[in-house]
């Protein structure tokens, strides 16, 4: 019996020891975290104009660049505006007439001014004169002021036909069509097609709130396809907030797409590394 006794102790005391030298065991596991990808931006493109689609220039999976002429409005009236604006805005005979009135009437005075040095004229005569010059130079300005106004007319009018036209703002591809030729346009339905833009795709995940601070510190995130591709990308933005329900903060990450290998919708995840 004392031997029995005196054999535990010392067994469970070794165990304790070799324990304590080869210290705690810790495994490293990969975790999955999923996503999607989206469009950077998609737009319902739409005109503050109202009138009937004259043209439409897209279809439904059009690629279009900045800038390119979506559809245009009837612009008949607009052209005829621009065509009388700038009809008036090229003729100049008004202000041709106002000129000459204007420089005979000072070479008049002038003439008058060195006859009374002479003493053929009198002080009366220059008054008159100075008189008419002004008034001619009030008629010019007055012209003058007048043809500004035809080329400010000129250019409203160029404007008010250019806003018939609606552009891409920025290189996409046309997802949806709500309106086609012969169509009209109105403040309660203006939208034309919805516009999104690929060429850079953006990635969401709902991560980990005590994961985030390591990702603040990652230049590169690898974003991992189901298909087995892997595509780099970098921090677009980081959630303010943390959903309660989850712990997660929702993560993007843009990805390059210039060259459209990749598609708007689909899975996609993210490896993270944890312990265990």
């Amino acid at each position: 019996m004392k031997t029995t006794r005196f054999i535990k102790p010392i067994c469970f005391l070794t165990f304790v020891a070799i324990a304590m030298i080869s210290g705690p065991s810790i495994s490293f596991a990969q975790d999955k975290i999923n996503g999607f990808t989206e469009p950077l931006r998609t737009i319902d493109l739409a005109s503050d104009e109202t009138g009937a689609i004259s043209t439409l220039a897209v279809d439904e999976g059009s690629r279009i660049n900045e800038g390119e002429i979506v559809a245009k409005l009837d612009d008949r009236v607009q052209r005829l505006q621009v065509e009388s604006a700038r009809h008036l805005t090229e003729s100049t005979s008004a202000l041709e007439a106002a000129r000459r009135a204007l420089e005979k009437r000072t070479l008049i005075t002038s003439r008058i001014q060195q006859l009374i040095e002479t003493g053929h004229a009198t002080d009366s005569e220059l008054i008159r004169a100075d008189l008419e010059e002004s008034i001619a130079r009030a008629k010019f300005v007055s012209a003058e002021e007048e043809f500004v106004g035809r080329q400010i007319d000129l250019r409203r009018a160029e404007l008010l036909l250019e806003r018939r036209l609606i552009r891409a703002p920025f290189n996409g591809v046309v997802s949806t069509i709500h309106r086609r030729e012969g169509e009209f346009l109105s403040p309660v339905h203006p939208e034309i097609i919805t516009l999104i833009q690929v060429d850079e795709l953006i990635a969401v995940f709902n991560v980990p709130s005590d994961q985030i601070e390591s990702m603040k510190q990652t230049d590169q995130i690898e974003v991992n396809f189901l298909d087995g591709n892997q595509h780099i990308g970098k921090i677009h933005s980081i959630g303010v907030q943390t959903d309660a329900e989850s712990g997660t903060v929702q993560v993007k990450i843009a990805l390059d797409n210039a060259e459209g290998k990749l598609r708007s919708g689909e899975q996609c995840y993210l490896e993270v590394a944890t312990t265990e």
